[in-house]
């Protein structure tokens, strides 16, 4: 029998979540039309799970980036891609398997640094008693992340909830908190899996990229990564928005128009003209909350 395989998200806490993850959902079955199982992990089951293939409950959820960690025991096929739940897909995925097919059982999507450049030179010190053991120093980007089943992710697992635990040994220089894109690279240098390939060409960062044109209906994107200043789009296969970003004009737009393809229906003007005021509404006052905060914090000092 051939190895499942499938796509995962995940979902826990507050209903926006969810929401977001429908999306997703509907993207990806908008672009692909022969889908693979796709999967949602979440803290209960309710109306925006039901499209899912499967569900896989999450006991105990931290509701934070912290619950992916749990992919490398809860991915639910032989093989998952995990895509986070705050992007839309704007291509058919079924090119992602031809890049993690001689991908390591966990594969993260960032790049093998110089240990000689500051940033290899940051993530050697912070890597404390682990030193000895890392293979080479890496980074990522956690909108994807590849799983294959195997014996060895017991263990792998055990290090990065080792990692987690004892995070105040680990950390980086202004970054107080553990997360999946802190913890998953030192564990992975530890067991030599090598990032597959850099994420930067597979798929858009929204807060790190200058978007010049999107469209859900066409999958078209034009967009440059401003780390490197390149132009891209025809190769990149989903936007990760982060969640912030969710809450923006362009996502919101997309995420109408993508409803509205959905149930066969045809995008207002006047809908969009009132998702454009209350996006930009509430981002003005954002602004004029952090102009005031910023005036008050002057007067003190």
């Amino acid at each position: 029998m051939s190895p499942s395989r499938g796509f995962v998200t995940m979902a826990t806490g507050r209903d926006e979540y969810y929401i977001l993850a429908a999306n997703l959902l509907v993207s990806y079955k908008r672009f692909n039309p022969n889908p693979l199982p796709f999967a949602i992990i979440c803290d209960r089951k309710n109306e925006y799970t039901e499209s899912f293939d499967d569900v896989v409950m999450l006991d105990n959820p931290s509701c934070s980036f912290l619950d992916k960690i749990r992919l490398v025991d809860l991915a639910p096929y032989d093989e998952t891609i995990f895509i986070d739940a705050d992007s839309l897909v704007y291509k058919c995925l079924d090119g992602l398997w031809d890049v993690v097919k001689d991908a390591p059982d966990f594969g993260l999507f960032g790049a093998v640094l110089d240990p000689e450049s500051p940033l290899g030179r940051i993530e050697i010190e912070r890597s404390g008693r682990l030193r000895e053991r890392m293979r080479f120093p890496c980074i990522c980007q956690g909108g994807m992340y590849f799983i294959r089943k195997s014996p060895v992710l017991r263990d792998f697992l055990e290090l990065c909830q080792d990692i987690l635990t004892h995070f105040s040994e680990f950390q980086k220089p202004g970054d107080p908190y553990p997360s999946d894109d802190t913890i998953f690279p030192l564990a992975c240098s530890v067991f030599g899996f090598r990032p597959p390939e850099d994420w930067w060409r597979l798929f858009c960062f929204y807060p790190e990229s200058k978007i010049y044109g999107m469209d859900i209906k066409s999958g078209f994107l034009d967009y440059v990564w401003t780390v490197e200043g390149e132009r891209l789009g025809p190769e990149c296969f989903f936007v990760h928005f982060s969640v912030k970003g969710t809450r923006e004009w362009p996502y919101k737009r997309e995420a109408y128009r993508l409803k509205c393809l959905s149930e066969g229906k045809r995008p207002s003007l006047a809908r969009l003209a009132a998702i454009w005021c209350l996006s930009e509404s509430k981002r003005w006052v954002k602004r004029m909350i952090r102009w005031k905060e910023g005036r008050l914090l002057k007067s003190r000092s």
